[in-house]
């Protein structure tokens, strides 16, 4: 939802500052595979930590 939210904000900004739409659908679509390089490279690593976490934890219980 606030993803949603965020894409219209950024279409009404455009809109606002005049910029055509052609920019306008680049700049989405190059938010959105930025959004998804990192999210398939930040989530391993949060899984990572997480079990690494867990670990020393019961290490150290």
């Amino acid at each position: 939802m606030l993803a949603l939210l965020l894409i219209f904000g950024l279409i009404w900004l455009f809109f606002k500052l005049g910029l055509g739409l052609l920019h306008l659908f680049v700049t989405l679509i190059l938010i959105g595979l930025v959004f998804a390089f990192i999210s398939y490279l930040l989530i391993p690593l949060l899984v990572l930590l997480v079990i690494a976490g867990l670990g020393w934890y019961l290490i150290h219980l």
